[in-house]
């Protein structure tokens, strides 16, 4: 089996932003990449990005699967075992599949009982993304720099493959991930969307004079927003356990802002705003 990635077959389910970007930061690593979607037009443009060596339909694959050494799957997290169940007979022994899904405890059991003996899973995630969406946004040093989480120490060609797209290996439990990624990426994305959503119920017919007074606050805020609202929501709905709490949490402390605005308790907003200053400078430690 080859362990070297300048001669082994990447083969990449989704061609969307992030397997686009993958499959661009590749180029001169890799032996050769095969890109596949079930969208036609997406690998249409792979081929006109030079993004891949080779396009397939994710439904027609099985002879390019059967040559794959490192499979990455980079479809929505509720396509990952579907296109494993069509995939999985033609993997051979020793083939390495990793994924990009931004959830892992849910995706973790549908692909491990979907994989046969021989084949080895290692749960992946990069930290890195976009509000641009499919393979358009695609840009080959989104993962420089980043943080590439796997839940277990990654076979040789995995690491690899990390270690070519600039991005830095982090080996993490999965359940801690998901926790995490609750709060950082997909509790801010829900209350990005309420904000969202609430500034244009309020603007109705007064959208210019919204237009003309968001600023970068808004901007910032709300820039999530502007992903895909399908990847977002099956993201979201494959870490609810750890989502709905983060959630109930946020209620909460939003009733106790409306009561203390209600209250006009001065000191009681700028104790939590200086806590929420506190903690965020707690973990964004690069601005400091």
């Amino acid at each position: 089996m080859i362990r070297s990635l300048d001669h082994a077959t990447v083969f990449i389910a989704g061609m969307g932003l992030m397997g686009g970007s993958l499959a661009l930061a590749l180029r001169g690593s890799a032996g050769r990449i095969v890109g596949s979607d079930v969208d036609l037009a997406a690998l249409c443009a792979a081929r006109t990005l030079d993004a891949v060596d080779e396009t397939v339909k994710l439904d027609c694959c099985a002879d390019w699967i059967r040559r794959t050494d490192l499979l990455v799957l980079s479809t929505p997290l509720g396509q990952m075992s579907r296109f494993l169940r069509t995939a999985a007979p033609h993997l051979r022994p020793g083939t390495v599949v990793t994924d990009l899904g931004g959830a892992k405890m849910k995706v973790i059991g549908e692909i491990e009982a979907t994989l046969p003996a021989g084949v080895r899973y290692i749960p992946g995630h990069p930290m890195a993304g976009s509000e641009k969406r499919g393979i358009s946004g695609a840009d080959a040093s989104l993962f420089r720099q980043a943080a590439w989480m796997v839940a277990e120490e990654p076979p040789a060609l995995l690491a690899e493959m990390i270690s070519a797209v600039g991005a830095e290996l982090i080996t993490i439990d999965a359940q801690m991930h998901d926790r995490v990624v609750a709060h950082t990426s997909h509790l801010p994305h829900m209350m990005a969307a309420a904000t969202a959503f609430v500034c244009a119920e309020a603007a109705g017919d007064n959208e210019g004079a919204f237009q003309t007074l968001s600023a970068g606050g808004f901007r910032d805020t709300t820039r999530v927003c502007e992903g895909s609202p399908e990847m977002a929501a099956d993201m979201c709905l494959y870490n609810t356990d750890e989502l709905l709490p983060a959630l109930e949490r946020a209620g909460e402390i939003l009733l106790d802002m409306s009561a203390a605005l209600r209250g006009g308790d001065t000191d009681c907003l700028r104790s939590f705003l200086q806590d929420a200053r506190d903690g965020r400078r707690r973990i964004v430690r690069d601005e400091q």
